[in-house]
């Protein structure tokens, strides 16, 4: 009993690590998103896609919509924002401006808000947040990430299941992972940390170009953040290898360091 009671102790540290994991491998629900973005080898999925890039890039522009089903009719999306907030966002993105660190394909209220948030609206120390995020994406190459090739994915979720299912009652995406089922020490014969972290964030990167602006579709709101369960029911200390507090430790860096406010935790005891 007391061993159990420490293992979920240590997992109460590490779930902000989880917080932000991106991944696909939807068997229960559809192919998973490294699959769709390979081609449209199915028609439906080519489309589904290619509408989703087009609302996440038009998203921060205009609150009209066309849905999927009913391509003929605007979709209103509700965006309601505070009046405090909207002011320090506003504060903040001149700070940005003035400083040459706007990137336009950045310039979105809700990122900004997020570093505010992470940063407890304290303007300088969320501008040096973004900065070091900012040189971050160019030394990681990650505005061309979609181009890298995680060709043992399949391999990699035998050892590390991990699962969309889909949205909470906010209708933001329900992402779960079976943590007591993971083996570290085999996930690392199949694939390094390296290319896991690259795989990690391209699909943080995906999620925000199609995922998050498909549910704000569906739910009508806007929706950048995800639900994420931890089911730990066999969790043992064999979970956490070297090579796996490594990883943790690494993942838990980028998500909280360049995509924060992103993921709200829940943890299933099995």
């Amino acid at each position: 009993m007391a061993m159990k009671v420490k293992v979920i102790e240590h997992l109460l540290v590490l779930v902000s690590c989880f917080e932000g994991f991106i991944h696909n491998d939807e068997r229960k629900e559809s192919k998973s998103d490294a699959d769709n973005s390979e081609g449209d080898k199915k028609t439906k999925i080519g489309s589904f896609k290619k509408k989703a890039i087009n609302a996440g890039n038009k998203f921060r522009h205009s609150l009209r919509r066309r849905s999927k089903k009913r391509e003929n009719r605007p979709v209103s999306i509700e965006d309601i924002r505070d009046v405090k907030e909207l002011r320090d966002v506003e504060t903040f993105r001149q700070c940005l401006v003035d400083e040459y660190l706007l990137p336009q394909q950045h310039d979105d209220y809700h990122m900004m808000l997020r570093f505010l948030k992470a940063r407890k609206f304290d303007v300088e120390k969320a501008k040096n947040m973004w900065s070091d995020m900012l040189r971050w994406r160019k030394e990681f190459g990650t505005d061309k990430i979609e181009e890298f090739d995680y060709s043992e994915l399949e391999e990699v979720m035998k050892y590390y299941p991990q699962f969309y299912h889909g949205v909470d009652k906010e209708g933001r995406p329900v992402y779960i992972e079976l943590i007591g089922k993971v083996d570290a020490n085999k996930l690392v014969q199949v694939t390094s940390i390296d290319r896991y972290l690259r795989y990690h964030v391209k699909e943080f990167e995906t999620c925000f170009k199609m995922r998050f602006p498909a549910c704000s579709i569906a739910a009508k709101r806007h929706i950048d953040s995800c639900t994420t369960i931890l089911d730990v029911q066999g969790v043992g200390f064999k979970n956490f290898s070297k090579s796996a507090r490594e990883l943790i430790t690494r993942l838990q860096k980028i998500d909280s360091d360049n995509y924060p406010e992103v993921g709200s935790s829940a943890m299933d005891l099995g």
